[in-house]
């Protein structure tokens, strides 16, 4: 469980901001179970993970306390990017535009409230901060699908991880692991190399999602760049891409959005092998997320909430689930 905050989500130039999700306090010294049937291994060294239990209060996740442990969550960036300490004030597009927060909330709701997104195979991304995630009941909840944080750059390795990813697997869901960038600490090939090497994994067992690269907005210390021209990150996102397919044949998903994707490759239509998980919420309209970046004439996965029946946010797949099994059986 998290507790309540709100996302600014780039949409080309539109400013959208994201309803109420949740995040656990951390970290700590222990996590509690992840299933109701298996139990979590304490944190070691260079690792964090949160503690309370999954029916505990929790305290709200500040963005400094993301950036202390180095351990952030998908969409951590973005909302830093929007200029929020806890991630719970309006964007400053929206701020200037004369809409409040609340308003902003309250149609953020609005917009959460007519999803998910119809059609579509149901799925849901978590972290160590959130250590109590029960799959079987997400399963029950209509999920099929999970991408489960196992790095961030060189320096941290998630706790939960390899217990979460194979607890996913043990509940019968398509899984994945992912990598939070940070262009600024290593190379895109150290970075794929240390999440391979810390638990990282993909194999062809029908089963397992293509490794996903988390890619957004930098600290207010790096820059939302991480100081890098369109074509040094485009070179960086190039050489985790190398290293990724040298591994597994496969091309690694990207998790970005298209604003930060225009802003920092220049808008490249370079990485179209590589499948689109594009964030952008909340929307009225649940049948597209709109404008991707140029690589793409299509979405692979969209993050469309950041809080709903499942844990963590709330993912869906483009097609039905036929067509889930063929994109994970995919050897190329």
């Amino acid at each position: 469980m998290r507790a309540p905050i709100s996302r600014l989500l780039g949409l080309g130039t539109a400013a959208v901001v994201a309803g109420a999700i949740t995040f656990a306090s951390g970290p700590a010294v222990g996590v509690t179970t992840t299933d109701p049937a298996t139990a979590a291994p304490a944190p070691t060294a260079g690792t964090s993970a949160a503690a309370p239990a999954a029916e505990a209060p929790t305290e709200q996740l500040s963005i400094a306390e993301m950036d202390r442990t180095g351990n952030h969550t998908m969409g951590a960036g973005i909302a830093a990017h929007a200029g929020e300490s806890h991630v719970t004030t309006a964007s400053p597009d929206a701020l200037s535009a004369g809409v409040s927060a609340q308003a902003l909330s309250s149609s953020a709701a609005a917009a959460s409230a007519g999803g998910p997104p119809p059609g579509r195979v149901q799925g849901f991304d978590i972290s160590a901060w959130q250590p109590s995630v029960n799959f079987r009941q997400a399963y029950g909840n209509g999920a099929r699908f999970v991408y489960v944080k196992a790095t961030e750059g060189t320096s941290y390795v998630s706790s939960t991880y390899k217990q979460q990813y194979a607890t996913a697997k043990q509940r019968n869901l398509y899984r994945g692991g992912y990598v939070y960038a940070q262009p600024s600490q290593a190379s895109g090939a150290a970075t794929a190399n240390y999440f391979f090497a810390h638990g990282g994994q993909w194999s062809k067992d029908g089963k397992t999602l293509p490794p996903l690269l988390d890619i957004e907005y930098g600290s207010a210390a790096q820059g939302t760049c991480y100081g890098k021209s369109w074509s040094s990150m485009r070179s960086w996102i190039k050489d985790f891409n190398r290293t990724v397919v040298a591994k597994t044949g496969r091309y690694p998903a990207i998790y970005t959005t298209t604003d930060w994707w225009k802003r920092c490759t220049n808008n490249s239509n370079q990485f179209s092998k590589n499948p689109l998980f594009v964030a952008i919420y909340p929307v009225k309209d649940f049948t597209t997320p709109g404008t991707l970046g140029r690589s793409w004439s299509k979405w692979t996965f969209w993050q469309w909430a950041s809080s709903g029946t499942l844990p963590g946010d709330q993912d869906v797949y483009r097609n039905d689930i036929t067509y889930l099994k063929r994109f994970a059986s995919r050897t190329s």
